[in-house]
């Protein structure tokens, strides 16, 4: 069976960072557009990771899911709740509200966190100060990015940041998809409070796992949390995981921006 991940059109880069950070850990796979699930092919097996909010899930009788780090259901809750109940695999889920709401329902889960804690850790030299959608010392960066920018485009874009990320000094940040990288990497890295305006700040909750001060430099072993992610993946998978390099899942061709509004039948 081959595999299909999901790839985004967004106005948040750090969607489109979970992409490459799970495609090290898969083999080559097929492309599924987030707003396009229910297009999924039903033979591939399509491993699903990253917010549940706003898109339809795929039909009954659509591709085997694995749900890999996931957060939510938020918005259409009873249909992704419906959804999960059918997949023949428990949820993998990406923080410890997912799984406190998922149990509630009744659906077996876990909590696996989020395939960005598996990327490399890097102990090479070191340069350069970012602020990423803050206000902070160095050179400010942002996450935010136009809907317009086609997948190749924000995959070139993830990884460019995600470099950056790597060797940097230090890191200051609001956004989840940050700090969870440089909490991979090694880089120090100032968290703002997610209670000062984040948005669902319970995303935040993967990081009490760790035991993570917020607005206060730092670093983290997060080689325990992305052990359990990999082992996730090894054990529904069905064979080993060898990480490698990011691979950009392959086609069908890019449809384009699909607006705010997605068909729900």
């Amino acid at each position: 069976m081959t595999h299909s991940v999901v790839v985004y059109r967004t106005q948040n880069v750090g969607d489109v960072i979970q992409t490459p950070a799970l495609s090290r850990l898969l083999p080559q796979a097929q492309r599924v557009y987030r707003h396009r699930l229910r297009d999924a092919p039903a033979d591939c097996r399509l491993v699903l990771n990253g917010m549940l909010d706003k898109d339809a899930p795929p039909p009954a009788g659509g591709p085997s899911c694995l749900l890999a780090g996931v957060s939510g259901p938020h918005f259409r809750k009873r249909a992704y709740l419906r959804w999960m109940k059918q997949c023949s695999h428990p949820v993998g889920a990406r923080d410890r509200s997912t799984v406190e709401a998922l149990t509630a329902a009744g659906i077996p889960t876990s909590l696996v966190g989020c395939a960005t804690r598996t990327l490399p850790r890097y102990d090479g030299p070191r340069r350069g100060v970012y602020s990423v959608d803050c206000a902070g010392p160095g050179q400010a960066l942002t996450h935010a990015i136009s809907r317009d920018l086609d997948v190749r485009g924000g995959w070139a874009l993830a990884l460019g940041l995600l470099e950056r990320y790597r060797t940097a000094e230090a890191v200051h940040t609001t956004r989840l998809h940050v700090a969870l990288p440089c909490l991979a990497f090694g880089t120090p890295v100032w968290i703002a409070d997610p209670k000062r305006g984040a948005w669902h700040p319970h995303r935040f909750s993967l990081l009490d796992e760790l035991g993570i001060r917020y607005e206060t430099l730092l670093t983290a072993d997060v080689a325990p949390l992305a052990g359990r992610y990999r082992a996730f993946l090894a054990e529904h998978l069905g064979h080993p995981i060898e990480p490698g390099e990011p691979k950009i899942p392959l086609l069908p061709p890019d449809p384009g921006p699909p607006g705010w509004r997605v068909p729900w039948p």
